[in-house]
């Protein structure tokens, strides 16, 4: 690792560009290892220097001490070691704070829901805050139970009967419902399936069981929507507190709903939002001119519009991803040929991605499986977006020839690297088979095409555990110890760039964040080892101390 010594100011003046003021709260970091994430290279420094939100300087101690000034606040790091925030490059903060105050159905490792009885148990001991009108559970697992299926219907009424109930599973992507939630929500035996969704029925063929797929469960939401803004920050602010809990100085609410829209302005308005903010507009939705205006501006009270999102697929887990080739072991009632299917129709796709070229937007999709992918590619390269830094959200499934295509068309991977660790052993086994779980993710050849990756935990899905999403790009274990695709593990320093530098790159914010270089924000993160010394397999074992955002803290401390 090199070290130098990087002052903000010019060039062939740094010190008198610093000296003005040079006393005006200023605060120093120094004892601990220092990554700058600046290069392709480990870089670390001795000391940083931090005025008014902004590092001023970098470099070794004695340097940096004269150019923070005999008043500077000086921090010990004792041992630790600092480096730039993280940034989620794919997730879902509003989620991560409503889903945080549901009842709990995660498996183990993250809870302890493995049962359809356990889950049953969780619903009953669960009260409800004063107000809400259902019975909402978040996190379970179908791959995770016992039983190796969803709650039907009348699963939840054995549970509670006498109230409506929901369960979201843990991809987002369905959901289970008691008899007294279908009914509130209006589906019967007579409700056709929505476009790109899947209302589930029993043996009649007719009747709901209670499992609804994709828009079919999108569509279940939009009554549960907080009905004021006033009623939306509060989960919001949750959100981002767990956040910077996990070194997060960047957040993305990747798929804002027009009902979900004010409760983020009015925060944003009112100057309470902790970190900053990325919101991505679910594009198959109207949004009204003043909110289209805003997309792809500059922030404003830590909020900006980075972009439109679209959704191609389901989820691989869910086995709804849209592949190729069929699923192994396809779902209860879907024949040998099943390989999931869009949930968008690829005209109106097509017509998004066009507008979006039209008014020069970032456009940012979920595709899991590769067929979707290559929806993708192909309306990248006939709606006029080559070039525009599209980024493909999660692009697990995405085939080797596919990763060309999209290095020529400026088609930028975001994966959803835990899925290694979460699901590794279900896709090898049930949902996409070996040959294709050992390619899932495929982060270093990304990397070795010269595509700029990044990582995430798309939470609330799984926790937002950065550290375990960094162990998870370097070992690609699952929880049965496999490795899954072991030539497609990358280096602790790449799987660090993922989650910073590239991420910034990837939302055009790589001029102000993501690396530790003078004139950029003050956006650091603590940690209690260096993930460069440490032994691989013990990465996720590594802790945020303290998150700071702009020079100032919030969260932890050094003391």
């Amino acid at each position: 690792m090199k070290m130098r010594t990087w002052v903000w100011g010019l060039a062939l003046l740094p010190s008198l560009a610093v000296a003005k003021g040079a006393d005006q709260a200023v605060t120093l970091y120094s004892g601990g290892d220092i990554l700058t994430l600046a290069g392709d290279a480990p870089e670390t420094v001795d000391a940083l220097a931090v005025r008014d939100g902004h590092i001023i300087a970098l470099g070794s101690l004695a340097d940096v001490s004269r150019v923070a000034g005999r008043k500077a606040v000086r921090v010990d790091l004792k041992g630790r070691t600092l480096l730039p925030g993280f940034i989620d490059a794919h997730g879902h903060v509003s989620s991560v704070g409503q889903t945080a105050g549901l009842a709990q159905l995660a498996p183990p490792p993250v809870g302890k829901v493995d049962s359809i009885a356990a889950l049953q148990a969780a619903l009953r001991a669960y009260t409800p805050p004063p107000g809400m009108p259902i019975v909402m559970g978040n996190g379970y697992d179908d791959s995770a139970l016992v039983e190796k299926r969803h709650p039907t219907r009348h699963d939840l009424d054995a549970a509670i009967a006498d109230k409506p109930v929901l369960v979201v599973h843990a991809s987002g992507h369905f959901a289970a419902a008691n008899t007294a939630m279908l009914k509130m929500l209006g589906v019967t035996a007579d409700s056709p399936n929505p476009p790109g969704g899947v209302i589930r029925r029993e043996a009649d063929g007719k009747t709901p069981d209670g499992v609804l797929e994709e828009t079919a469960f999108f569509t279940a939401m939009k009554p549960l929507m907080p009905t004021t803004a006033e009623a939306g920050i509060a989960p919001l602010l949750a959100g981002l507190k767990i956040y910077a809990a996990n070194g997060i100085t960047t957040a993305q609410d990747g798929r804002v709903m027009p009902e979900a829209w004010p409760a983020l302005a009015e925060a944003a308005k009112r100057g309470v939002l902790p970190i900053d903010t990325v919101a991505l507009v679910s594009f198959e939705r109207d949004w009204p001119e003043v909110v289209r205006a805003q997309i792809g501006k500059p922030y404003a009270g830590r909020l900006r519009i980075g972009g439109i999102k679209l959704t191609i697929d389901g989820s691989p887990q869910g086995r709804t991803a849209w592949l190729h080739d069929p699923v192994p072991v396809p779902p209860e009632g879907k024949g040998a040929d099943y390989r999931g299917y869009p949930a968008i129709d690829i005209g109106l796709f097509n017509s998004k991605l066009a507008e979006a070229a039209k008014n020069g937007w970032q456009v940012f999709v979920h595709v899991n499986g590769d067929e979707a992918a290559q929806a993708l590619i192909d309306g990248v390269r006939s709606q006029g977006l080559a070039g525009k830094r599209t980024i493909a959200i999660h692009n697990q499934v995405v085939r080797r020839e596919q990763l060309d295509e999209q290095k020529a068309l400026d088609i930028q991977p975001s994966f959803f690297a835990n899925h290694t660790y979460y699901w590794g052993d279900w896709h090898r086994d049930v949902a996409l088979g070996a040959k294709r779980a050992d390619f899932i993710s495929p982060q270093a050849t990304a990397w070795s095409i010269g595509l700029r990756p990044t990582a995430h935990n798309d939470s609330p899905v799984v926790p937002p555990d950065m550290m375990r999403l960094i162990w998870s790009s370097v070992n690609r274990r699952t929880q049965s110890g496999d490795i899954l695709g072991p030539l497609e593990r990358v280096s602790p320093y790449r799987a660090l760039q993922q989650i910073t530098i590239n991420a910034a790159w990837q939302i055009h914010e790589d001029a102000e964040k993501g690396s530790l270089v003078p004139g950029k924000r003050a956006d650091l993160v603590i940690l209690d080892g260096n993930p460069l010394k440490v032994a691989p397999e013990k990465l996720y074992a590594i802790r945020v101390v303290a998150t700071v955002k702009d020079g100032k803290s919030v969260f932890g401390t050094l003391d």
